[in-house]
């Protein structure tokens, strides 16, 4: 177990996977609390061969930030977000990705522009 000043560190075994998981419990989890234990949401990959599945755990927090139970769920391949949902997070990210793509190339352009300047006979020293 390994702890500093703000996190603490726990193990959890899940019996999907059959594998000892580490998680690092932030400290300031128990502030604000009144009611233990807590749900704690910890979501970890489980792949067998070509087999791949998300596995959902809920871990139970005591006061001193002990896992006294667990519950684990397998989710299927659109388990988590809904088709509509998926298109809602990427669509701004994909039109991120292209701006930024156009800031690049004409970024680049610009440098391009200024090593021409620079090279050219009225930027250069003439002694």
């Amino acid at each position: 177990m390994v702890e500093d000043d703000e996190t603490i560190e726990r193990h959890f075994n899940c019996k999907i996977c059959q594998i000892s998981h580490r998680v690092k419990l932030n400290k300031r989890l128990l502030e604000g609390r009144t009611k233990f234990p807590f749900p704690y949401v910890y979501l970890h990959d489980h792949i067998n061969g070509v087999e791949h599945k998300e596995v959902l755990t809920i871990l139970y927090i005591d006061n001193n930030l002990q896992i006294r139970h667990s519950e684990i769920q397998e989710l299927g391949y659109d388990s988590l977000f809904s088709k509509e949902q998926v298109e809602a997070i990427t669509k701004p990210l994909i039109k991120e990705i292209e701006l930024l793509r156009n800031e690049i190339k004409k970024l680049n352009r610009e440098i391009d522009d200024l090593k021409i300047k620079l090279t050219s006979k009225h930027y250069t020293r003439q002694y």
